[in-house]
C-alpha cells in the first residue's frame, strides 16, 4: 500500500515537473507563435488532469482567491449560454475565447516551485527582449512581418502592452542594483523609446506613462515621486508638442474633442468610433442590466440597435462593457471582484512579486479600458499567464523575497 503511495507520489511529481518545463515554453510561445501556444495549453490543461490537480482544486481556491474569482468568471460565461441570443456555435465560440480565465488554476500547480517561477520569469525576458529586438529590425527594413505594415511582431496593440510591461520589469531590476543592473537600464531605455518613437502603441503608451507612476509610487520618497511626476509632465509635454511621432495621440485627442462637439462624421476615426461604441453598449446594458444578453450576444445585439451602419462592431474595445452587454452586473460584478481580489491579495506577496503583480493589475485595468484583453487570444494568455506567475507563491505561502532573473 505505502509502495504504491510513494509510487504514485512520483508519478504525480514527475508530471508537476514536465508541466512546469512546459509552462517555460508556453510563455514564449505566447510572444511567437499562436499555434504553438494553443497546442502547448492544451498539453498543460493534460498535464494538470493527469497530475489529479482537480483533486485539490477546493484547496487551491482557498488558498489563493484570485485563483477562485478567475474560475467564477468563467462559470458566469458558461451559465450565459443558457439564455444567449447568439447561436450556439456563436456562443460557444466565445465562451472559448474567455477559456484563458482556466490558465490560472491550471498554471499555479506548475508554478509552486521557486525554481520554476525563476524559469519562467527568464523566459519572460528571453521572449520580450526577442520581440523587441525584431520591432528594430522590422523599423530599420531588415525583417518584413507584420501585414499591416506596423514594426511589431505581434499586432502594435499586443506587442505595445507586452513592452511597456517589460520596461517596468527592467525599471525594478535596474533600480535593485544587482547583477546586470546597467543592462536592465540599457533595456528600459530601449524599450521606452521603442513603445514612443517606433512602434506608437497608444494603449502601451498609456500603461507606460501609468507603470512609470506606480514605480514612484512603489520605490520612491514623496519628494522624489513628486518630482518624477513633473519630469514625466514635462517629458510629455514637449513630446506631444513636438514630436512627429506624438501623432496618432493627437489623433485621438482631436476625434475625443469632435465628438464631445457633437461632430458625428468624425466617429469613425479611432476614438470617436469608441465612444459611439460605448455609448452603444451602454443601451444595450440598460435593457438587460442584471443578466445581459448571454455570452456571445454583443455582436448580434450592437447590430441591432446600431444607427450607423459603417460601424459594426464585434466588440466595443472595453472589457468592462463588454461583459456587462454579455453577463450584466452580476457579471460585471465579478470581474470587477477579480481585480480587486489581485489588489488586495498582491500585498500578501513578497516585494518584488508584489510589486509586479500590482504592475500587471494596472496593465489590465488600463488595457480594459480600450480593449478586450481576456477576449483577445495573445493578451488573454499573457495577463493570465503573468498573474499566474505572480500569485502562484500565494499556494505555498512563500515569505522569503525571490530573485526573479
Amino acid at each position: 500500500m505505502n509502495f504504491n503511495m510513494t509510487l504514485a507520489q512520483r508519478v504525480q511529481s514527475r508530471i508537476l515537473e514536465y508541466g512546469s518545463f512546459i509552462t517555460v515554453l508556453f510563455v514564449v510561445s505566447i510572444y511567437l507563435s499562436t499555434s504553438l501556444a494553443i497546442i502547448l495549453s492544451g498539453l498543460l490543461g493534460l498535464f494538470w488532469l493527469l497530475s489529479a490537480q482537480f483533486m485539490v482544486l477546493p484547496g487551491t481556491l482557498k488558498k489563493n482567491p484570485v485563483t477562485a474569482w478567475s474560475l467564477l468568471l468563467f462559470l458566469c460565461f458558461i451559465f450565459g449560454l443558457c439564455y444567449s441570443s447568439a447561436t450556439y456555435g456563436e456562443a460557444f465560440s466565445m465562451l472559448m475565447k474567455y477559456r484563458e480565465l482556466l490558465f490560472i488554476p491550471v498554471l499555479i500547480p506548475f508554478l509552486t516551485t521557486e525554481r520554476y517561477r525563476c524559469w519562467v520569469w527568464k523566459a519572460f525576458v528571453i521572449a520580450s527582449v526577442l520581440i523587441l529586438l525584431i520591432s528594430y529590425l522590422m523599423d530599420i527594413g531588415f525583417l518584413d512581418l507584420n501585414k499591416h505594415g506596423d514594426p511589431a511582431f505581434k499586432s502594435r496593440i499586443t506587442h505595445s502592452i507586452f513592452i511597456s510591461f517589460f520596461a517596468f520589469f527592467c525599471a525594478h531590476k535596474a533600480y535593485d542594483g544587482k547583477r546586470y543592473a546597467k543592462l536592465y537600464w540599457v533595456l528600459f531605455i530601449f524599450s521606452v523609446y521603442n513603445l514612443f518613437f517606433i512602434v506608437e502603441g497608444r494603449t502601451g503608451q498609456l500603461i507606460a506613462v501609468s507603470l512609470v507612476l506606480l514605480f514612484g509610487v512603489q520605490r520612491f520618497t514623496k519628494k522624489v515621486l513628486l518630482f518624477t511626476v513633473l519630469v514625466v509632465a514635462i517629458l510629455l509635454a514637449l513630446f506631444l508638442a513636438f514630436s512627429d511621432k506624438a501623432t496618432r495621440i493627437n489623433e485621438g485627442i482631436a476625434s475625443t474633442q469632435a465628438y464631445l462637439q457633437s461632430h458625428p462624421e468624425k466617429t469613425e476615426v479611432s476614438m470617436g468610433a469608441r465612444f459611439t461604441f460605448w455609448r452603444d453598449s451602454l443601451r444595450l446594458i440598460a435593457e438587460k442590466p442584471l443578466l445581459g444578453h448571454g455570452t456571445g450576444s454583443f455582436a448580434k445585439e450592437y447590430q441591432r440597435i446600431t444607427r450607423n451602419e459603417h460601424l459594426i462592431a464585434k466588440n466595443p474595445h472595453n472589457e468592462f462593457l463588454m461583459i456587462s452587454v454579455q453577463l450584466g452586473l452580476l457579471g460585471l460584478l465579478i470581474y470587477l471582484g477579480f481585480l480587486a481580489s489581485q489588489y488586495y491579495y498582491a500585498k500578501k506577496l513578497p516585494n518584488k512579486e508584489k510589486w509586479l503583480a500590482q504592475g500587471v493589475l494596472l496593465s489590465l485595468i488600463v488595457t480594459s479600458l480600450f480593449n478586450c484583453p481576456l477576449m483577445d487570444h495573445a493578451e488573454g494568455h499573457w495577463f493570465t499567464t503573468m498573474i499566474a506567475l505572480c500569485f502562484a507563491s500565494l499556494e505555498v505561502g512563500v515569505k522569503a523575497e525571490i530573485n526573479h532573473a
